[in-house]
């Protein structure tokens, strides 16, 4: 909560209390330990999320108050302190990775039109998607003579089709709001439950608690579609990077005839410079000059690879 610093001076419990009130008269109060060194002065304005003493903050705190950017900020700074008080250097791109993947799952609070399941923890890229296949699509509110049922979610451009027919045919249309997507909350996850808890049935046998990971794996079915760089690792595979991406291996490099003739060109001008000598050899004469043919063929035969 945004608000104004005010410092009472009694102890409850031998701790000091803070109270921050916002502009429209809502109090709330901190209580903190006396040996605490406090970074607010009275009357001083505070925004939600910000230390009020020094020490460190509870980063599932900062994500509930401030949000997922500045959870990511706080830990990456958090990390980089502990290696830079060893003198040693990481770039941030590492420390990113680890801590997008600490918040790559999000839970379910409000499933919408969608068929997803309430309290559920899912990828929050599936759910994205999820919810961007719902925002195509309409929530039938008034079937008219169509054979959609009340409530059903039809893709518009299904729906757009069906009521051009029965346009044609002087029936009623049916008509469609859009649906409600789902809301979800991000979690911070550890970075071991994070792992166990990969797309990758193979890549999270491989870290830790293997016997569970494929038992749950063996009991749901689950299928690994190999998409990872540690799955493809373990199976001996190609990796998908660079390279090794099926765009890049499917791909067919093919030459145009005019740019044959610049390499060609390119080619016998690179040799001619290397080797002048060579020039002599296309009149098939001698250095003697006396018409004799040279022996290494000239720069033709050395062209043509003869």
């Amino acid at each position: 909560m945004d608000g104004s610093v005010e410092l009472l001076g009694e102890k409850r419990r031998g701790k000091r209390t803070i109270i921050v009130r916002s502009e429209s008269g809502i109090e709330r109060e901190h209580l903190v330990s006396h040996g605490k060194h406090l970074r607010v002065h009275a009357s001083d304005f505070v925004r939600a999320g910000e230390a009020l003493v020094d020490g460190p903050l509870v980063p599932h705190d900062i994500l509930r108050i401030s949000g997922e950017e500045a959870v990511q900020h706080y830990l990456v700074r958090e990390i980089q302190n502990v290696y830079r008080s060893q003198r040693v250097e990481i770039d941030d791109k590492h420390i990113e990775i680890i801590v997008a993947q600490m918040l790559r799952k999000v839970r379910i609070e409000s499933v919408g039109d969608t068929g997803l399941l309430p309290g559920s923890v899912m990828d929050k890229f599936e759910f994205r998607g999820v919810n961007q296949r719902l925002s195509g699509c309409l929530r039938i509110t008034e079937k008219g003579d169509s054979d959609f049922a009340v409530g059903a979610i039809v893709p518009k451009d299904t729906l757009e089709q069906v009521n051009a027919q029965i346009e044609a045919l002087g029936g009623e249309a049916s008509k469609g709001t859009r649906p409600k997507p789902a809301t979800a909350s991000t979690q911070l996850l550890g970075i071991t439950k994070a792992s166990v808890q990969s797309a990758s049935f193979i890549s999270a046998a491989s870290f830790q608690e293997t016997t569970k990971v494929l038992t749950e794996a063996a009991l749901a079915g689950k299928v690994d579609t190999l998409v990872g760089l540690k799955e493809n690792v373990i199976l001996g595979h190609l990796v998908p990077a660079g390279t090794g991406f099926k765009t890049y291996q499917d791909s067919e490099v093919r030459i145009k005839p005019e740019a044959l003739v610049d390499l060609a060109r390119e080619k016998e001008r690179v040799l001619t410079k290397a080797f002048p000598l060579l020039e002599s050899g296309k009149d098939g004469h001698g250095s003697d000059g006396k018409g004799a043919k040279s022996s290494a063929g000239g720069l033709d035969a050395l062209l043509s690879g003869e």
